[in-house]
């Protein structure tokens, strides 16, 4: 499986591959260290967003919504 961490170098365009965080920064320090020897590491951080956070949510406020209008519908045909 894939991680969901990256690592960008702060000296030039070279990025980990999606890895665990610390098999992201591993692999940056082991680039600085080959790369940039005399720099300290740096750079930024990336993670993965989750493409389905959030789906559960909108699951439950369209089956919520869903009840209300059935018993709005309901409460209107026993009122007429």
């Amino acid at each position: 499986m894939a991680g969901d961490c990256r690592c960008w170098c702060g000296e030039c365009a070279y990025r980990t591959p999606w890895l665990t965080e610390p098999g992201s920064a591993g692999q940056l320090a082991q680039h600085y260290a080959e790369q940039h020897p005399d720099v300290e590491p740096g750079g930024r951080t990336e993670y993965r967003e989750n493409e389905r956070e959030g789906a559960g949510c909108v699951a439950a406020l369209a089956v919520l919504f869903l009840l209300l209008l059935i018993l709005a519908t309901c409460q209107y045909q026993t009122g007429a």
